[in-house]
């Protein structure tokens, strides 16, 4: 490959990357109104409306990133780490739809839950928290994977998975505890935090898959 073709290509492998952060803002976006949702109930209805519309962005944009890198891969037929960073941009694209998909269920769960925001357990706002965290982080580390940053975002999993199991008791308890017409709600937390629990799982992969690109190693998960 000459000069000019290597200076078009790595135009096209910046172009690929805008992509893919441009999905992952749309992501990032998302959870962001579902923390207003833990917080907020009076506007559950209108930010339900609004993750919904914002998802189909996000599915749309996914394809979007998966026509462009094939295209890369077909026409340039890149050299070993170039391959590697198309094919883990695409993979870093499924996890961040996945992310999106896990958002939109919990926004619907959420969405019957008929709990005031005081009776949320604080466990389950503190998961979101972190979740959103590790999206922004994997982001960053994504937009700089030209810098050949390495992170050490799949740690941060640890924290999530912790407060996971806390979760878990704290909503037995609560169910133990609550009148029979709150049952079917408190219940449905189970799914809410499971939820947050794969999201966050999907942002570590995201952290883990930008490091490949630039290492050309995996690490377990």
């Amino acid at each position: 490959m000459n000069n000019t073709a290597r200076t078009t290509f790595q135009d096209e492998l910046i172009k690929l990357q805008s992509l893919v952060l441009d999905l992952g803002q749309k992501v990032k976006a998302n959870g962001e109104l579902l923390l207003q949702f833990l917080t907020n109930k009076e506007m559950v209805n209108e930010l339900f409306l609004q993750i919904k519309e914002k998802d189909k962005e996000i599915d749309n944009a996914r394809w979007q990133v998966h026509d462009f890198g094939d295209q890369l891969i077909v026409l340039q037929q890149p050299v070993a780490k170039d391959f590697r960073q198309i094919i883990t941009s695409i993979q870093i694209t499924d996890n961040l739809e996945r992310i999106g998909d896990h958002l939109k269920k919990t926004a619907r769960l959420l969405e019957k839950v008929s709990l005031a925001e005081n009776e949320i357990p604080e466990e389950i706002i503190e998961m979101a928290k972190s979740g959103l965290k590790m999206l922004s982080e994997s982001i960053d580390a994504y937009s700089e994977i030209f810098d050949g940053k390495i992170n050490k975002i799949a740690l941060l999993d640890e924290h999530v998975d912790s407060l996971y199991k806390q979760t878990i008791k704290k909503i037995v308890l609560l169910i133990k505890k609550a009148p029979e017409e709150q049952i079917d709600s408190l219940s449905k937390l189970f799914f809410v935090a499971q939820s947050f629990e794969r999201a966050a799982d999907h942002a570590a992969k995201i952290g883990q898959l930008v490091n490949y690109a630039i290492t050309g190693e995996r690490t377990k998960p």
